[in-house]
């Protein structure tokens, strides 16, 4: 059965009911819900929500998943405390607080960690724009940043165009109230990708190249076209664009936050899904039982390479060096890289999935390294996020199966057969078909491209 609301408007009343026949639908049946998340929130067409589109970052959670789950009473109450271990940049956390819930997160990029951070603060326009004001007097070419660590800077960019980024991004870092830093380097980091030579359509940085597709192509001129732009592009002209843009979405969600009284705030505790720490400079762990309810899209395996899409930010903001994006990228759960001396294969203990996994083996056993590893590390996640979520409470995790050397990965399966061996009990099942390419992606020739996702409801 397919579920669609064909309403304008969608109160937490009626989402409430909605849930509730979800919910002894499933008591009866046992057999997942075809759900259409857009069409129960239509009201939610309009993307550019709040501050959710201050920065681009691949394979973002459809915003109307969280607001589903945290606009209504029947899995957490305003004031309650709701975790995403796999946070990205904040769209869990934002939709969170503007439901007047308290959040925190964790994830291993250090960008994403920025732009969540900017994304769920308060910010007053008149403060924005006069810092803004004060960024332009004081760009001049005394006040650049020493040169990025960014890999073959020059491949990406031209003399100009590195200049250009220099004195903004030192005039930026004269700012010294952090959150109002943080805020216009989270617009700098999205300028970066805007006036480089990278292919604006590729998540991964991909260098522009018109010779790759037929002379005269519609294609080849657009990229022609673009090449040709970039020699005379203005760097800090299309800085002022996204700063005023940026400025607009946060203020006006701050004055939500205001008008509705909403006390709510949210944060960043740690760097590891599987290491959940009281705050990012602490070394003690989270306590047990202190979460009132967990909203998490974990990574696939090698589903995204999201430190390498954000490696030209990560390096002009001075966050990761060349040499230090390969460590990051260890910290990243489904990753696709391993060195020999890695790939070993140990079990998941979840039978059907060990016994695919030799048989993945026998045709790709770097593949086969790579699920294996993906599934004992997403383990130790949930398990980590199962320890510090209070009795009674709600896991909601939205994962979607792939197909691996050409059998079909059931990771929704697997993960929910873990889940209930510690002792949660599967409360409903639904799937959404993905209709944004931004969650779609082929990883290689022997995977095939994600199109559904399994939204999994347990209780503890």
């Amino acid at each position: 059965m397919i579920v669609e609301v064909q309403s304008q408007t969608t109160n937490n009343i009626e989402i409430e009911k909605i849930i509730e026949g979800f919910l002894n639908e499933f008591d009866l049946t046992q057999s997942p819900i075809e759900v259409s998340f857009r069409a129960l929130l239509p009201m939610l067409r309009k993307t550019d929500r709040h501050s959710h589109l201050i920065h681009t970052y691949p394979a973002k959670l459809l915003l109307h998943i969280p607001y589903f789950f945290l606009n209504n009473n029947c899995f957490s109450k305003p004031g309650d405390i709701v975790l995403d271990p796999f946070c990205g940049t904040g769209t869990v956390l934002l939709e969170a607080i503007l439901a007047n819930r308290n959040a925190v997160g964790a994830d291993a990029n250090p960008l994403a960690q920025l732009i969540a951070r900017v994304k769920v603060r308060t910010y007053s326009k008149p403060d924005l724009t006069r810092f803004l004001d004060e960024i332009v007097t004081n760009i001049s070419s005394k006040n650049q940043s020493n040169l990025p660590k960014v890999v073959n800077l020059k491949f990406w960019f031209n003399e100009s165009t590195i200049n250009n980024l220099l004195q903004i991004l030192g005039s930026i870092n004269k700012i010294e109230v952090e959150e109002i830093r943080d805020f216009f380097l989270v617009c700098f980091s999205n300028l970066v990708k805007k006036v480089s030579y990278a292919d604006p359509r590729i998540s991964v940085p991909v260098r522009l190249n018109a010779n790759r597709y037929e002379e005269n192509s519609a294609n080849y001129q657009l990229v022609s076209k673009r090449l040709k732009d970039l020699e005379s592009i203005n760097p800090l002209e299309k800085f002022l664009a996204i700063c005023n843009e940026n400025i607009k979405r946060v203020t006006e969600q701050s004055a939500f936050l205001q008008h509705n009284n909403f006390q709510s705030n949210a944060s960043i505790i740690s760097h590891d899904a599987r290491n959940l720490t009281e705050n990012l400079s602490s070394k003690n762990k989270q306590p047990n039982e202190t979460i009132d309810l967990v909203i998490t899209s974990p990574p696939y395996a090698g589903a995204q390479k999201y430190i390498r899409s954000s490696s030209l930010s990560l390096g002009w903001l001075g966050l990761a060096s060349s040499e230090e994006l390969r460590n990051l990228d260890k910290n990243n759960i489904g990753r696709e890289n391993y060195t020999k001396a890695e790939r070993t294969l140990a079990p998941t203990n979840i039978i059907e999935c060990d016994q695919l996994i030799e048989k993945i083996k026998e045709i790709n056993p770097l593949r086969a390294h790579i699920v294996s590893n993906y599934i004992n590390e997403m383990q130790l996640a949930l398990g980590e996020s199962i320890r510090v979520l209070k009795k009674t409470g709600y896991l909601i995790i939205i994962i979607g199966n792939n197909k691996v050397c050409g059998y079909e990965f059931n990771t929704q399966h697997y993960l929910t057969e873990y889940i209930i061996s510690l002792g949660l009990t599967l409360k409903l099942k639904l799937i959404d078909d993905i209709k944004s390419y931004g969650l779609m992606t082929k990883r290689n020739k022997t995977a095939d491209i994600i199109s559904r996702e399994y939204i999994l409801i347990f209780q503890k």
